[in-house]
């Protein structure tokens, strides 16, 4: 029985200063490599002909989800591996995802990613070991095309990767303020249009509840404050990402100003503003009885 073909998909525009290292993860092991290239300017197509890969011409979009499938069915391979330019193979994983290609149990890998955000590792395991479906057959998984969206896979078809370092995908995320800036702009616009058209409607009571849910979720649970300054950086970065989006879609929606959202929001100052005057008179308290 002839072993399962491995092909390696990248999605690439202006980024030849990632693509070496992700390129050089691959190269050595996998049956095939393809670069689709998005009109880049930098010279990334010809790096990735120079390191062997096969470089697939195709014009600009603004996010890799609508081209995923695209670049899956130019590949040959039995399964594909979805990476980007930002995110290298570590170690181990070659050897397990062949390993696990043989077998007819399942039919995609969530693989744990490893985030690094302005070259600092999370310490919590939801950036360290963040698991996405990127591993998958080529003829079972079909891509979404919404921003950051991941295919849905029967769990009894889905296998799930152990949270293990050598067995993740590398992922360079934000290697500096500008970038994530960037990477927001392009991508708010996108996630807001897919809220528009999934029949989502704005009010800024779900505005600020999921915003403050992201909040807690990056400040608390992923424990923002154990890892410094780059840990406070990098929660209000992914936080501020999904305020842009729901201000985007409060702008689709015809940047509205309604009696129902002004009720809301006053409530609301309300109660920030006697949070904020009880903690200045405690403030104010503590100075008092250190000077009596």
């Amino acid at each position: 029985m002839a072993e399962p073909a491995i092909s390696a998909c990248i999605v690439c525009r202006n980024e030849s200063d990632k693509l070496g290292a992700c390129l050089d993860s691959v190269v050595s092991w996998a049956d095939e490599v393809v670069v689709m290239d998005l009109g880049s300017s930098d010279g990334s197509a010809e790096l990735a002909r120079s390191k062997g890969a096969r470089v697939v011409e195709h014009e600009p979009v603004p996010i890799v989800e609508l081209v995923r499938n695209e670049v899956a069915a130019a590949a040959k391979g039995d399964w594909i591996l979805a990476l980007d330019p930002d995110e290298r193979v570590a170690p181990g994983l070659p050897a397990e995802l062949r390993r696990l290609s043989r077998s007819d149990d399942f039919d995609a890998v969530a693989i744990p990613v490893m985030n690094y955000d302005f070259g600092f590792p999370a310490s919590s395991p939801i950036h360290r070991f963040d698991p996405k479906i990127r591993f998958y057959r080529r003829d079972r998984v079909s891509w979404p095309t919404e921003p950051n969206e991941l295919p849905e896979i029967d769990p009894a078809r889905l296998h799930r990767l152990p949270e293990r370092e050598d067995l993740v995908l590398v992922h360079d995320r934000n290697r500096s303020i500008p970038e994530a800036l960037e990477r927001a702009m392009r991508y708010a616009p996108a996630e807001a249009q897919a809220l528009l058209d999934s029949g989502e409607v704005f009010t800024a009571r779900k505005m600020l509840l999921r915003v403050a849910r992201k909040a807690r979720k990056q400040y608390v649970e992923a424990k923002a404050f154990d890892d410094g300054v780059p840990g406070i950086v990098r929660a209000t970065v992914l936080v501020t990402f999904h305020f842009y989006v729901w201000a985007s879609f409060w702008q689709l929606s015809g940047a509205k100003r309604t009696p129902e959202d002004d009720r809301y929001l006053r409530r609301v100052g309300r109660v920030v503003h006697i949070v904020f005057g009880t903690a200045r008179l405690a403030r104010g308290l503590r100075r008092r009885g250190r000077g009596g």
